[in-house]
Parts: C-alpha cells; sequence; structure tokens
C-alpha cells in the first residue's frame, strides 16, 4: 500500500483503503477500480492523497505495467509500431543521425566538460556506437525518428547532458554505459502515442495528459523485454518523471526511492525541454532555464545533481556580447570553473555610450551588485 497524489493517478489503479467525504459518508471502497471518471470526481472534491493497493516504491510486474497502459490506452488508434521497425531506410537514417550527433554534439559550447572536449566526444561516441550497433535498438531509433524528429533530437541533447553529469560523478564505463542507453531512450514510450497527441498546439485536456504520461510505464514494459537492456537503463524510462518531493509520476517515488540515473536523466530533459521549440511554444531564454533548475534543488532533483550540472553549464560563453546592470558593454572572456552566472567579463563601453579607451577586466564573481541583465547580437 502507498499514499499517491490524486493528480497522479491512473485508470486501473486499486485502492486499498476507502475515501470518505467530509460528513464520513464512504465515496468509493477499499478494493475499487479507479476509472478515469472516478479520478476526475476525486479532483473535483478537491481530494489530495489517496491509498493505492500496488506498492509503488518497486518496479510494476510486466504484467501490471502492461494491464494499466492498455487501459489507459483502451480507445486509441495506435501507431503501426511493426511496419515502422521494418522500414530500413528510417532504421539506417536514425543510426547515422546519431553518429553525426556525435561528432557535433551541438549545444557542447555552452558546457565547460569535466574533462577534456577529445576525451568526452570518444568516450560519447564509443557508447552510442556500441548502443546503435544492436539490431533491436536500431530499429526502435528508427521509430522514434519517424514518429517525430523532435523527439529524437531531444533524445540526443538529454543524452548527451546527462553524459556531463555522468563524467562529472566519476562514473565507470559501465555505469556510463547504462545512463547512456536509459536516456537515449527515456521517452520510447512516446512512440507508442497517436502522433497528433504528441503535436497538438493547445493545452492537453486531463484525459489527454493521462494518456500522455503513460509512455513512462510504457517505455519500461518495452526496455525491459530487450536482452540487450539492462535494468537500471530501463528503470530510467520508467522513473524519469519522478520528483524529490513525490510530486512526479507514475509512482509518486521520493528522494532515495527514485533511481540516481533517472533523476540525472530528468535534469537534461527539463533544461532540454525549456530551451527547446515545441510544437505548442517556443523555446525559453537559456538564463529562464537555469534560474528554474537552481529554484528545483531538493524540490524535483536532488540539488547535488542539479550543483553538479550547473557547474558545467556555460549561459554566457566567451565572446558573448552583454549588456550590464549598470548599463555598460562588455565581452565575456573567462567562464571556466566559476559560477554559471558570475563570469569575467571586459567592458569596452561605459553607460553613458562613450568608449573605454583601455578596456578593462571585471570578474561578477568579486562584485555582487554587478550582474549582465542580457546578451546582445542575438
Amino acid at each position: 500500500m502507498r499514499e499517491v497524489p490524486v493528480m497522479n493517478l491512473v485508470s486501473g489503479d486499486v485502492l486499498a483503503k476507502p475515501i470518505y467525504s467530509r460528513n464520513g459518508v464512504i465515496l468509493l471502497d477499499a478494493g475499487t477500480v479507479l476509472t478515469e471518471g472516478y479520478i476526475q470526481r476525486l479532483r473535483g472534491l478537491n481530494i489530495d492523497r489517496v491509498s493505492l493497493r500496488l506498492s509503488r516504491g518497486a518496479l510494476w510486474t510486466d504484467s501490471a505495467v502492461q494491464q494499466n497502459f492498455e487501459l489507459s490506452q483502451a480507445d486509441w488508434a495506435l501507431p503501426d509500431i511493426g511496419r515502422m521497425k521494418e522500414d530500413e531506410k528510417s532504421r539506417k537514417e536514425a543510426v547515422q543521425a546519431a553518429l553525426d550527433f556525435t561528432d557535433t554534439m551541438r549545444g557542447i559550447e555552452r558546457i565547460a566538460l569535466p574533462v577534456p572536449q577529445d576525451k568526452f566526444r570518444n568516450q560519447f561516441k564509443s557508447m552510442i556506437g556500441e548502443i546503435v550497433s544492436k539490431r533491436e535498438l536500431a530499429e526502435e531509433l528508427g521509430v522514434m525518428l519517424q514518429t517525430d524528429p523532435l523527439l529524437f533530437q531531444q533524445a540526443l541533447q538529454v543524452t548527451m547532458c546527462a553524459n556531463v553529469i555522468g563524467t562529472a560523478r566519476k562514473y565507470d564505463s559501465d555505469e556510463m554505459y547504462n545512463l547512456t542507453l536509459g536516456s537515449l531512450f527515456s521517452d520510447i514510450g512516446m512512440t507508442r502515442l497517436p502522433t497528433d497527441l504528441t503535436k497538438v498546439t493547445r493545452e492537453l485536456t486531463d484525459s489527454e495528459r493521462l494518456k500522455v504520461r503513460g509512455h513512462t510505464t510504457e517505455g519500461y514494459r518495452i526496455l525491459s523485454k530487450m536482452k540487450d537492456v539492462p535494468l537500471e537503463s530501463a528503470k530510467v524510462a520508467l522513473q524519469h518523471h519522478e520528483r524529490y518531493r513525490g510530486e512526479g509520476y507514475p509512482f509518486g517515488l521520493k528522494r532515495e526511492e527514485i533511481s540516481e540515473f533517472a533523476q540525472i536523466v530528468g535534469i537534461a530533459d527539463v533544461y532540454n525541454a525549456l530551451v527547446s521549440s515545441r510544437h505548442h511554444r517556443k523555446a525559453y531564454a537559456v538564463e529562464e532555464a537555469t534560474e528554474y533548475l537552481f529554484a528545483a534543488g531538493n524540490y524535483e532533483f536532488d540539488l547535488s545533481l542539479i550543483q553538479t550540472y550547473l557547474r558545467h553549464l556555460t549561459i554566457y560563453p566567451v565572446s558573448t556580447h552583454v549588456l550590464m546592470n549598470s548599463g555598460q558593454h562588455a565581452f565575456v572572456v573567462e567562464t571556466a570553473n566559476r559560477p554559471v552566472l558570475r563570469p569575467v567579463v571586459q567592458v569596452y563601453r561605459e553607460a553613458d555610450g562613450s568608449t573605454i579607451a583601455s578596456p578593462y577586466l571585471v570578474d561578477l564573481e568579486q562584485h555582487p551588485y554587478l550582474a549582465i541583465l542580457k546578451r546582445l547580437g542575438d
């Protein structure tokens, strides 16, 4: 038995304890199988949490995961996954795109790597190469690319950022491989949703949101059945939307109950989702995404993991043209091993617009009241 937030309930959950109204009348008895109608009613009554019969602290059995996903999708028109896997052209295109990404590593300019770039790139490329050499995994990459190119690109970006955190935490080769595989396929369950549902440009209804949330259990079901996927990697798909204080899904896990790999991927996923354009919105500024992560420490994710990532994130790369809150113009000249918002800058124009004959350096870490207001020239 486990208490779960009502917002995280899905059709098929079974009550372990009765739910009472304020005057003591039983609304739903123990053993009731929750339907979408029941869940909507509980939300309408502002009931916060309920007790479920299934222990959500452990992984569900394959049959329970499958039953839960099928119950939430009974009326869906699902994509033809078998046909998509047989598309040899898409599989090869996806494999090549993944390998090409390890050469370009788009976005790496905003990251201060914990090891030399050549070493990081070679390690990253080696692991991606090993993963895509396995036919079953390559087929799933092809399915992902056919489903949504944005989803495919997001998976690669998340995987790269997760590798930065894993490298900074000095994971060994096996841990890095498991993390890489888990992050690359963390959203594979999304490929089993109707394409029009993942690309809507409006706010999802509660019913649609619940269906989308099913991608975590479906992702776990897919990966856990593959002989080449370690359990720790499959758990990433299952738990990467769990949150530190128990407000995530599908199980409402807290703190150490959540796999560290899943938390790392969750951080990388949230950051990359914010700074990337989506079908329904524009990208957020890097500064806004960073502020979000600052505020999420020990709330959505373990603070030490967020701090690890932010130590290696560069919002203002060297040579970025910036406007200071003092009105001065400057160029960023040093970011390595510094707080993400406190680089060394070279001021070349004063607030009154006058050009400085001999530009001078300012260490923002030593001047707490001086800050970058915005970047210029974007």
